[in-house]
């Protein structure tokens, strides 16, 4: 590294990818930092994707005794009032457990961590705006973009993180709800809806799609739905969301374009994923 610069090489975002490359460079005897807009390192992967949404997955099986049903019979449930208190104890200890691996390997490795969001201010200048607006300058021979995605979000819906969620806001939820919208019947949105319709949630998937994952085989996605509408789940496919209001009971109210009403008491919106890069000033 020549003086000129902080670091042989600064990570612009702490998942699986940046970790990696971080931590290979490093071994190499190189000077590294990464820069994460978290205060926790970890990336999607540990905090609001994968690791989360699998956790998830795998309490709801074991707590509503789903596996047990074909034997015990479809009311069994290895916890008669299961909550969302239930669900995410399970899910914090896994994060928490990841993240001390994590940051372990990080600092075994001489790797600075940085907390702020980086932008370019030029090809080898980063500015990373860090806690209380902190901006601070960080020089590199060379840059790793590794920034990850964030959900898709539509301006006809007023996200709150209460009722109106998108696919990183799920586990911020209070309470499980009685009846729940999805909008997106991709990988993410399927797997929401079939994990909320296990815990005997109501569950509506609208999508504008007439086949639901194309690239997966027929019989599998006949079989998902199937199994999914036994447990009180419907789909509107081919059909898209035109407009939301809430009514005077507070429900939500979701009209779609061939004029059908869904009401649901919250509405997880999961119509894809769009990159972090086009707030790195990549032009510069």
């Amino acid at each position: 590294m020549t003086e000129d610069f902080d670091y042989d090489l600064v990570v612009i975002g702490s998942g699986p990818a940046g970790q990696r490359g971080a931590v290979a460079a490093a071994k190499l005897g190189k000077r590294v930092a990464i820069v994460d807009q978290r205060e926790l390192v970890g990336g999607v992967c540990l905090h609001t994707g994968t690791i989360p949404s699998k956790t998830l997955r795998e309490a709801i099986l074991y707590l509503s005794g789903y596996r047990q049903r074909t034997f015990y019979g479809q009311d069994y449930s290895l916890k008669e009032q299961l909550g969302i208190a239930d669900l995410t104890f399970r899910v914090q200890s896994v994060m928490a457990r990841e993240l001390e691996v994590i940051r372990s390997q990080l600092k075994r490795n001489n790797v600075t961590t940085l907390c702020g969001s980086a932008a370019f201010a030029g090809p080898q200048c980063l500015e990373v705006t860090g806690p209380g607006d902190t901006v601070s300058r960080v020089r590199a021979a060379h840059v790793l973009v590794a920034c990850g995605t964030r959900p898709a979000r539509s301006s006809t819906i007023p996200f709150d993180g209460v009722r109106f969620l998108d696919s990183d806001q799920v586990l911020q939820m209070q309470e499980l709800p009685r009846e729940m919208i999805v909008i997106g019947a991709g990988v993410v949105g399927l797997e929401y809806a079939s994990m909320f319709s296990a815990l005997g949630v109501r569950v509506s998937v609208v999508d504008a799609r007439e086949q639901l994952l194309e690239f997966v085989d027929r019989e599998l996605i006949e079989m998902l739905c199937h199994v999914m509408r036994q447990q009180n789940a419907t789909f509107r496919l081919g059909d898209a969301l035109e407009h939301v209001d809430v009514d005077a009971r507070g429900r939500i109210v979701a009209r779609l374009a061939s004029q059908r009403v869904v009401r649901g008491d919250v509405l997880l919106y999961s119509a894809g994923r769009q990159t972090n890069a086009d707030r790195l000033n990549l032009a510069a």
